[in-house]
């Protein structure tokens, strides 16, 4: 089954989204977003935004007969329906004791987490799906090629992988380094399947506020990153490391120090 998404750039709403481009030629008004609104962030089409487009991925799945597997549920998967299923790095019921501990709404956890593997690693999933679903995962993966690659085998012949990926511009990792090509293929290279100590000090500390009104106006705070801190990144590494080494223990281990805290 074929899955079709509307255009990525919707000139009629963009045009019905600024009053001085009514009547405007189609030229203008795509004019107008490549020297006003692409460097800015702004909307181009009603799914751009994430609640819109979980909408319309709900919408499809209730009224077509498409299997979703969605990664990264945590406690409110954006994806529900009998032809849904989920993959996590925990089951359901580690999710649920993070939800708690984290004051977390729990009722929306999924009941059941379909695929489990702790270190995030999709060759697990034996079966194929007309779409995958990820909602601010992405951006985690510490080897993005495999990832990439992995879900195009999980996928069907004209399936599709619909990502909401945050803007890193007005969140709260607006201080923290784009990913360049090089970064890419050095983890592919080296078959990466852990987090560097960079990645990990970056996630502890390397963060900002994450108000994007005050991102939108300029004011991006700032990151403290001293002895203190680099300490205990290294001491967050060295716990990572030591969990995914014991690879069959990992989700218990996760479990106790969940319950430990």
């Amino acid at each position: 089954m074929r899955i079709y998404f509307p255009p990525a750039f919707d000139i009629n709403y963009y045009r019905n989204s600024y009053p001085e481009l009514n009547g405007k030629s189609d030229e203008i008004v795509k004019e107008h977003y490549r020297r006003y609104a692409e460097e800015r962030g702004h909307t181009v089409c009603p799914y751009d935004r994430s609640e819109y487009l979980r909408v319309m991925v709900n919408k499809l799945i209730k009224e077509n007969p498409v299997k979703v597997l969605e990664i990264g549920p945590y406690d409110n998967p954006s994806c529900v329906g009998e032809n849904v299923k989920y993959f996590d790095i925990y089951d359901a019921e580690t999710l649920k004791m993070l939800a708690e501990k984290t004051n977390r709404p729990v009722k929306k956890t999924p009941a059941k987490i379909h695929y489990v593997e702790p270190n995030g690693d999709l060759s697990i999933v034996n079966e194929n799906f007309d779409m995958v679903f990820s909602s601010h995962c992405i951006e985690h993966q510490p080897n993005l090629l495999k990832h990439l690659k992995n879900v195009e085998k999980i996928l069907v012949e004209g399936g599709l992988y619909v990502l909401v990926i945050p803007d890193k511009r007005y969140c709260l990792d607006h201080f923290r380094n784009d990913t360049n090509l090089f970064d890419v293929l050095d983890a592919a290279v080296e078959n990466r399947t852990l987090h560097t100590f960079k990645s990990v000090s970056e996630n502890r500390y390397g963060f900002t506020h994450n108000n994007p009104i005050l991102h939108w106006i300029g004011e991006h705070g700032s990151i403290k990153f001293g002895v203190k801190e680099f300490t205990g990144a290294l001491n967050d590494y060295k716990k990572v490391s030591w969990t995914v080494n014991i690879s069959t223990l990992t989700l218990g281990v996760s479990r106790r120090k969940i319950l430990a805290k």
